[in-house]
C-alpha cells in the first residue's frame, strides 16, 4: 500500500497545479479565441495539429518507451543521453520537410491558404511542445513531479499574464499569439532541464556514446517501436486528412469551431490528466517485478476513479453549450454549440484509451496495440470523407460537428477493444468497466439536464444566464454528490470509504 499513499501524495500535489493550470486555462481561452476571431483562431489549431501529427508520425511513439524505460531504470544516464540525441534528429527532420515543401511549392496543397511565416512557426511549436512533453515525462519518471509542477504552474500564471497585457494593449493577433507560445514553450524548456540537471539525474557530464552503447539503445528502441511504424503511418494519414478536410472543405471558420470544441474538452480533462502519467509509471514498475496483480489492482482503483471525475465536467458543459460557447469565444462562435456539446465526451472516453495504452506499452504488446489501431483508421478514413468531403460527392459536408460525431464515435470502439485485451490480460471483468462506462455517462447527462431544466425553466427562468450557469452548476453538483454517496462504485469507492469520509467531515465540523 505505500506505492499507492506515495502515489496518491504526488496526485495531490500535481492536482493542485493542475487546478492552478485549469484557471489559467479557462482565462486564456476566453481571451485569445475571442482576440484571433474564429478565422486565425482555426488557422492557428489548424497548423498546430498538422505539425503535432507529423511529430507524432516522427516519434515513432518512442517518448512511451523512454519514458517506461526510465521509470525502470533511472538511474541509467546514457538512455537520456541517446534519447536526447533522437529528438535532436527529430527536429532536424522536421525542418528538411518544411524545407522540401517550400521549395517545391507542395505548402499550397499541404497548407491552404497558410502564411509561409505561421507555418515555420506550427513546425517550432510543434518540436518545442514534443521536448517539452519529454521533460515532463522525465520528471514524473524520477520522481520529480512536485518540482516540475510547480515551476510549470509559475510560467502558466506569468503566461496568462502575458495574455491580458496582449489583449489589452490590442496586440494579440496571431503572430504575435504564435511568438507568445514560442517563448513560453522556450522557458519551461530551460528550466525543466535545469530541474533535472539539479536532481543529478540527467545529463551527466559524459555527452558521448560510444558506438556499442548507441547500437544497444537503437536495438532496444527499435524492437519497441517497429511494429508500430505502419500504424504512425496511418495515423498521420488519418490525422492529417481529418483537419485538411475541414480546412480545404469547410474554411477556417469551422476549423477555429472545430478548435475551440476541442480546447474546451480539454480543459474536462485536466483534474485526471494529473494522474495519467502517474499510473502510467506505477504500471511500469510493477510490470518489471511482473505483478500483474499490482497492475490489475491500479487499474481497477484508478480507472473508473478518473473516468467519473471527468464525467461529471464534461457531461455538464455538453449540457450548458450554449453559455460555454459564449463566455469563451462570444457570439461569434455560435455555431461551436454543437460540436462542443459532442466534444465533451471525447476526454470521457479518453480516459481508457491513454490507460490502455499505457497497459499495452508497459506490458510490450505494441503490435496488438498496433493492430487494434490500424483497424480503427480502417473504419475512421472512410467516415471522415463522409462526414467532411464534398456533397457533390455525396458527402455530408459536415464542418466541426462532423468532425467532433468521428473523433468520438471511433474513440467509442477503439477504447473498448483495447478494454477488453487488457481486462484479459490482467484477469478482470471487461463488462464490469463498459457498465461502469455507460451507467456514469447516463446517469451524469440525466442529473445535468434536469439541473438545467429545474433552474432555466422553474427557478431563474428570468435571471441572468451567468446566474442561471452557477446555479445549475451548483445543483448539479449537488446531485452528483449525493449519487456518489448512495452509490460509491461510480468513483471506484467502497461504502466503508464514504463512511469514513463523512465522519471526517462531521468531526471537522464539530470542532469548528
Amino acid at each position: 500500500m505505500k506505492s499507492e499513499a506515495s502515489l496518491k501524495k504526488r496526485y495531490f500535489l500535481k492536482l493542485v497545479t493542475n487546478l492552478v493550470g485549469l484557471g489559467v486555462g479557462i482565462g486564456t481561452q476566453t481571451i485569445v479565441p475571442r482576440a484571433l476571431g474564429p478565422a486565425s483562431y482555426g488557422d492557428f489549431t489548424f497548423l498546430t495539429n498538422f505539425f503535432y501529427q507529423v511529430v507524432g508520425f516522427l516519434n515513432f511513439n518512442t517518448s512511451t518507451a523512454y519514458y517506461t524505460k526510465l521509470s525502470q531504470r533511472q538511474h541509467d544516464t546514457g538512455l537520456v543521453r541517446f534519447y536526447l540525441y533522437f529528438t535532436l534528429f527529430l527536429g532536424f527532420v522536421l525542418s528538411v520537410f518544411v524545407a522540401l515543401c517550400f521549395f517545391s511549392n507542395l505548402k499550397h496543397i499541404i497548407w491552404p491558404e497558410q502564411v509561409e511565416l505561421f507555418i515555420i512557426f506550427g513546425a517550432v511549436w510543434a518540436f518545442m511542445t514534443l521536448c517539452v512533453m519529454v521533460l515532463s515525462e522525465m520528471s514524473d519518471a524520477y520522481g520529480l513531479t512536485v518540482k516540475s509542477e510547480l515551476l510549470k504552474m509559475a510560467l502558466k500564471v506569468i503566461g496568462l499574464l502575458l495574455v491580458v497585457i496582449l489583449f489589452w494593449k490590442s496586440w494579440l493577433s496571431l503572430a504575435t499569439f504564435f511568438l507568445y507560445q514560442l517563448l513560453m514553450l522556450a522557458v519551461t524548456i530551460g528550466l525543466l532541464a535545469r530541474v533535472a540537471q539539479k536532481s543529478r539525474f540527467a545529463f551527466s557530464h559524459n555527452s558521448k556514446l560510444n558506438k556499442e552503447q548507441l547500437n544497444v539503445y537503437l536495438r532496444e528502441f527499435t524492437v519497441f517501436s517497429a511494429p508500430l511504424v505502419v500504424f504512425s503511418i496511418a495515423a498521420l494519414l488519418e490525422g492529417v486528412l481529418d483537419r485538411w478536410f475541414l480546412q480545404k472543405f469547410s474554411g477556417s471558420v469551422q476549423q477555429g469551431f472545430y478548435g475551440l470544441a476541442y480546447q474546451i474538452g480539454t480543459l474536462c480533462f485536466f483534474f485526471s490528466s494529473a494522474l495519467v502519467p502517474l499510473v502510467a509509471r506505477e504500471y511500469a514498475i510493477s510490470f518489471g517485478k511482473k505483478d500483474l496483480n499490482e497492475m490489475g489492482r491500479l487499474f481497477s482503483r484508478f480507472v473508473p476513479m478518473l473516468y467519473a471525475i471527468t464525467a461529471y465536467f464534461a457531461c455538464f458543459i455538453a449540457v450548458e453549450s450554449k453559455t460555454i460557447f459564449f463566455l469563451f469565444g462570444g457570439k461569434a462562435y455560435a455555431g461551436a454549440a454543437l460540436p462542443i456539446t459532442i466534444m465533451c465526451f471525447y476526454p470521457i472516453l479518453q480516459i481508457y484509451g491513454q490507460m490502455n495504452a499505457s497497459i499495452f506499452f508497459a506490458t510490450n504488446r505494441t503490435i496488438e496495440y498496433r493492430n487494434i489501431g490500424l483497424a480503427m483508421i480502417i473504419v475512421g478514413l472512410p467516415l471522415t470523407f463522409f462526414l467532411l468531403g464534398p456533397k457533390g460527392y455525396g458527402a455530408l459536408q459536415a464542418g466541426a460537428t462532423g468532425l467532433a460525431a468521428k473523433m468520438v464515435f471511433v474513440l467509442v470502439i477503439s477504447a473498448n477493444v483495447q478494454l477488453w485485451y487488457n481486462t484479459k490480460i490482467l484477469h478482470l471483468p471487461y463488462k464490469r468497466f463498459f457498465k461502469h462506462q455507460v451507467v456514469v455517462i447516463v446517469l451524469f447527462s440525466f442529473i445535468a439536464l434536469a439541473s438545467s431544466y429545474i433552474v432555466r425553466d422553474l427557478i431563474f427562468s428570468n435571471a441572468y444566464f451567468l446566474t442561471q450557469f452557477v446555479v445549475s452548476g451548483f445543483l448539479y453538483t449537488l446531485g452528483i454528490m449525493g449519487a456518489g454517496v448512495v452509490f460509491p462504485s461510480l468513483f471506484a469507492f467502497k461504502k466503508d470509504e464514504i463512511l469514513n469520509l463523512l465522519r471526517g467531515v462531521i468531526a471537522v465540523k464539530k470542532l469548528s
